[in-house]
């Protein structure tokens, strides 16, 4: 009982502090601008300025209002009225630029011509690239506590919600200590320990994200058990399920859009089931109080 009021008043105070965050940090008001737009199968008038990029697949963009970010449109075509600008790039495909000149203050990336195309080549190589980082710490991760990383995959397959919410909690978290200590720099102890928590968070989500790409290995291998899975002559092990997830999570992160969605998701729920288990040791976070007999020999 004390534990779910415990947690009940973490995530109170997270949405409270998230909220604050957003008040007073500056943001736009709602129908002054936007951050990034997204359409998929229709045109897409931009009536308002957006703070961020603008993508549409299938459609056609009409430009009236400026543009903070890139504007990416594959399938369709691109005008521009009066007041219409992009301060960033103009990425298309398969359409035309109506009264662009001297309105896209970047570069005009076609992907009809060599440049566009070694552009969004460049730009899938850097998310493979990462993708074949990820792969290497969860295969050393896995060698070294293949354990604890089975035993936080069953966490997330038992209790994901929970995971889910405590890992909402612990961003948060991270973010309001990370404000807090960036006002300590000055006085040199904020350094150390801004990195202190960084290499904590990092670590968090590394291993979380581990457990996850084990999490969902095995939920397609199907098997709910070990010894089910031992038994099998091929598609076997910890490490093949951190690789089939991996695999998956990273087809999905190649989607635009969606992708980072799913991604980001998933960081939650890694980040979540690292503090959930403490790392796949269980151990508590603090002394646990014991009669004195308890120590007597």
């Amino acid at each position: 009982m004390f534990k779910t009021f415990v947690f009940g008043s973490m995530s109170a105070a997270a949405v409270l502090a998230m909220s604050l965050i957003f008040t007073v940090s500056g943001q736009v008001p709602r129908g002054k601008a936007h951050t990034d737009r997204y359409a998929f199968g229709h045109d897409l008038v931009i009536t308002e300025p957006v703070a961020g990029t603008v993508q549409i697949f299938s459609g056609s963009a009409d430009v009236r209002s400026p543009i903070s970010g890139d504007l990416v449109v594959f399938g369709g075509d691109v005008s521009f009225a009066e007041g219409g600008v992009v301060f960033g790039n103009l990425i298309h495909a398969g359409g035309a630029i109506r009264n662009g000149e001297g309105r896209i203050r970047g570069r005009i990336q076609s992907l009809s011509t060599l440049e566009g195309a070694a552009a969004s080549v460049t730009q899938r190589a850097v998310v493979l690239s990462l993708l074949l980082v990820w792969l290497v710490v969860a295969v050393v991760l896995a060698l070294i506590s293949g354990r604890e990383i089975r035993v936080s995959s069953q966490e997330i397959r038992a209790s994901a919600l929970y995971c889910l919410a405590l890992g909402l909690v612990a961003v948060t978290s991270f973010v309001l200590t990370a404000i807090v200590f960036s006002y300590l720099v000055p006085f040199v102890v904020g350094i150390p320990l801004l990195a202190a928590l960084a290499a904590l968070a990092i670590l968090t989500k590394v291993y979380g994200m581990v457990a996850v790409f084990h999490a969902v290995g095995t939920v397609i291998a199907g098997a709910k058990t070990r010894d089910q899975l031992a038994s099998r002559k091929w598609f076997r092990g910890d490490l093949a399920m951190i690789v089939v997830g991996l695999l998956v999570l990273g087809i999905l992160r190649l989607i635009p859009v969606v992708g980072v969605m799913i991604w980001s998701m998933a960081s939650i729920f890694g980040i979540g089931v690292a503090l959930a288990t403490r790392f796949g040791r269980r151990d508590p976070w603090f002394l646990v109080w014991r009669p004195a007999e308890a120590y007597e020999a």
